[in-house]
């Protein structure tokens, strides 16, 4: 369905994804500018098809950080998926867990399917913070130890946005290519 919601499914998906390997230094030093690296590219590019095959190719929303190598992230994601809104979200470049919770509350009760490209730590620790009750374990477990670059860490919420709380979803995958 347009919405994301299938019979007897989640009301709601939230695709977190960790940017691609990015190179050590920009040319002008600062950390915004750092560029993907080739191996960035590819990490984005099967992560996207991972998505796909798992029904989440077509996000209502895309969020994505205002730092280059997000932006070229999602730019290498974007030929396997078919978004219906993508916006630099500059809040997501310099944030905390806690302030990412906060941000996909905001998001509007139409999106059925929210995908954000961010940066670590903020994606396994919201992730873990979010994984309540029917989470799969090993999925948490990896989630603790830190996502890799290029993951994508796959929540589920049988619940409005708005009521979106520490513990208030389903941790059901990780991706790492």
């Amino acid at each position: 369905m347009a919405d994301g919601h299938q019979p007897g499914g989640p009301l709601h998906r939230l695709v977190l994804v960790r940017h691609g390997k990015a190179v050590a230094d920009a040319a002008d030093g600062t950390d915004r500018s750092r560029a993907l690296a080739p191996r960035g590219a590819g990490q984005a590019a099967s992560t996207a098809a991972w998505l796909a095959t798992r029904g989440l190719g077509a996000p209502d929303l895309v969020l994505v950080s205002s730092a280059l190598r997000t932006a070229q992230t999602w730019e290498a994601m974007a030929p396997a998926l078919h978004p219906g809104t993508v916006r630099e979200e500059p809040e997501l470049y310099d944030t905390s867990s806690q302030a990412l919770v906060h941000l996909v509350a905001a998001t509007p009760e139409e999106v059925g399917v929210l995908l954000l490209v961010g940066h670590e730590p903020v994606v396994s620790g919201a992730a873990s913070a979010l994984a309540g009750e029917g989470s799969r374990g090993e999925v948490v477990g990896q989630v603790l130890a830190g996502v890799s670059t290029g993951s994508a860490v796959v929540l589920e919420l049988d619940r409005p946005w708005a009521a979106l709380q520490q513990g208030a979803a389903r941790l059901v995958a990780l991706h790492t290519p």
